[in-house]
């Protein structure tokens, strides 16, 4: 079972995703991206936000709704906040894979890798886990509107030291963004022997449920204290596939439903089950669920998920 998602969103005055600070100068991270042109395509550099970005909100929210439905975390991910981010064990080799499972949910639905060098006679090992969910780059749809980079300038004053006042400025982006996200649900909960956890089916509705509260309470990026963006999903496209996997395309600007519902009819024979949605904010597309927010589509997905292995 393979469920995989495409997004439209409309973000502006963002700095979601910072690379480095000169002075005081804040640079957005830029993305090379291609726009098409009459003559053919060019390359440019456009604001992105990267997936490893975006993933650590994810594990975020894992944390918290895990919390909540008394599932299984270790204790380093559920301090990821006092610790300053999700190592995952990384320096406990000792920890088995299938111990690293059992004992918390961001290590199984997320992966993890832990190594131990050489030395004293013995030979290094390692024990290492693919994330059952991948997320991409969220970059600008170029077919629709060119993101744009533009910096913000800013003074923190000081009436009675002018002397004391300090300039700084933020770079920020605007575009309209596309990403792609995927989840291996028959991973989570999978055990080195094949055999699954008792939960791994409380684990999956946590994977999907996870996704929605990462956009929809705003939990990935950074400066959000004052730069808290402007956040809108306009669209996008879902598929449950099942044995193989199966990536719906980019909903670059246009009908991006036509072309993914194309693209199924043409490979259902290969698969048990091979299913699609969609919802459109926007008006481009002939998408006709009558889904019509982002929310909406990813509890398509997972109640088509638990339907299937309920039957």
């Amino acid at each position: 079972m393979f469920v995989s998602f495409a997004f439209r969103f409309r973000v502006e005055v963002e700095a979601l995703n910072m690379v480095e600070t000169v002075g005081n100068y804040a640079r957005h991270r830029t993305v090379p991206v291609l726009i098409r042109e009459d003559d053919g395509y060019r390359i440019t550099a456009a604001p992105g936000v990267s997936g490893q970005s975006i993933s650590y909100g994810y594990m975020a929210a894992l944390v918290k709704l895990a919390a909540e439905r008394k599932l299984p975390v270790c204790d380093e991910c559920a301090s990821y906040e006092k610790i300053g981010g999700f190592f995952k064990r990384a320096d406990r080799a000792d920890i088995g894979h299938d111990d690293r499972v059992k004992t918390c949910v961001v290590e199984d639905i997320t992966g993890f890798m832990a190594t131990k060098e050489a030395g004293g006679g013995e030979k290094g090992s390692a024990v290492k886990r693919t994330s059952a969910v991948m997320f991409s780059y969220m970059l600008p749809d170029t077919s629709s509107a060119r993101g744009v980079i533009t910096p913000q300038f800013h003074v923190r004053y000081n009436l009675q030291n002018p002397d004391a006042q300090r300039p700084f400025t933020i770079e920020s982006g605007t575009a309209i963004y596309i990403q792609a996200v995927a989840i291996d649900v028959m991973k989570i909960g999978r055990l080195e022997d094949g055999d699954d956890v008792d939960d791994w089916l409380e684990r999956a509705e946590l994977a999907f449920d996870a996704l929605k509260l990462l956009y929809s309470g705003m939990l990935f990026g950074a400066k959000k204290a004052r730069y808290l963006p402007a956040f809108e999903p306009l669209g996008g496209v879902a598929a449950v596939a099942d044995p193989h996997p199966f990536m719906v395309s980019p909903p670059r600007y246009g009908d991006y439903w036509a072309l993914n519902k194309a693209r199924v009819e043409k490979m259902k024979s290969l698969y048990d089950m091979l299913e699609l949605s969609c919802f459109d904010r926007e008006g481009i597309t002939s998408c006709d669920s009558g889904l019509s927010t982002l929310e909406e589509l990813i509890d398509w997905a997972k109640e088509r998920v638990l339907e299937y292995f309920e039957e």
